[in-house]
């Protein structure tokens, strides 16, 4: 885990750096049930811009991933695809792990089976996915959170473009990159923070609010894994947190009580395919 004066070390901003350490915490929290070796096959569902894949890939020797929209840094062994048609065949895989992509499909149950039908009998699947105290936090620290959010945001890019100037001259930097891939370019526009502010959208691909906020129960997410095909190992509540980060770096030790407590943000589920087709 790293320490306060050791994350100022980790490349990205202050938001990167703290999404990044909760990510780790929460790769480790679910990798201590999953007893496969080296040379397991590994598929990532969801990798962005590929943290989580290279947490993986220090573990596993053949790691894959998926992304229909982003491209990791290093593509070895990416596909362009959804996870709700994978392009693999079956009984391929040893391990499938997604981190907060379920709530951000519209067919469930859909990467579920296709999970389990790339999976070889006997391996395993994690899924993290958000709980009902990160979604109440979201909605109800809104009016005072987002605008600070946005101000960090805004402070960062700020400073990326003195460095950039700094570094390149702001005609060569013009000339070389273009003004539309300036740091300023990408700045928060008022009219899109306060829209933000005062109608806070929907995380995923729910109808609403409170539409997300049921689905974020646990025992709805339990139902969504409930396959014939797969046996549940553990439900592990994570880190205490919320949307806005707010304390980050601060306080992990009781951010995992608190989690155990029934306040986490985020949950995982581990399941094993049976050795057979039915249980």
């Amino acid at each position: 885990m790293l320490s306060w004066l050791e994350s100022r070390q980790v490349e990205g901003d202050f938001w990167e750096r703290w999404m990044r350490e909760v990510q780790r915490h929460e790769f480790e929290s679910v990798i201590r049930f999953i007893p496969l070796g080296r040379s397991a096959r590994v598929l990532e569902l969801g990798c962005g811009e590929g943290f989580q894949l290279g947490l993986l890939r220090k573990r596993f020797d053949y790691v894959f991933a998926i992304d229909p929209e982003r491209r990791p840094d290093e593509a070895r062994g990416f596909v362009a695809s959804t996870a709700e048609t994978l392009p693999f065949p079956s009984n391929f895989f040893d391990f499938v792990y997604s981190r907060c992509v379920l709530e951000h499909v519209f067919s469930r149950s859909q990467v579920v089976e296709e999970a389990a039908r790339v999976l070889r009998p006997g391996g395993y699947m994690a899924h993290i996915v958000p709980a009902q105290f990160w979604k109440a936090t979201s909605v109800l620290l809104n009016p005072f959170a987002y605008p600070l959010h946005a101000l960090g945001k805004w402070s960062s890019l700020r400073r990326l473009a003195r460095e950039t100037s700094a570094a390149h001259g702001d005609k060569q930097g013009r000339a070389g990159n273009g003004e539309k891939n300036s740091p300023q370019a990408g700045r928060p526009q008022f009219s899109r923070v306060l829209q933000r502010w005062l109608l806070p959208e929907v995380h995923g691909t729910y109808p609403s609010h409170g539409a997300e906020y049921r689905a974020y129960r646990r025992k709805h997410w339990a139902g969504i894994f409930d396959h014939p095909a797969l046996t549940p190992i553990a439900q592990v509540p994570l880190l205490s947190y919320g949307a806005f980060g707010l304390l980050r770096f601060r306080g992990l030790g009781w951010r995992e009580r608190l989690g155990r407590c029934g306040l986490a943000g985020s949950q995982a589920f581990v399941l094993r395919k049976n050795d057979s087709e039915f249980p």
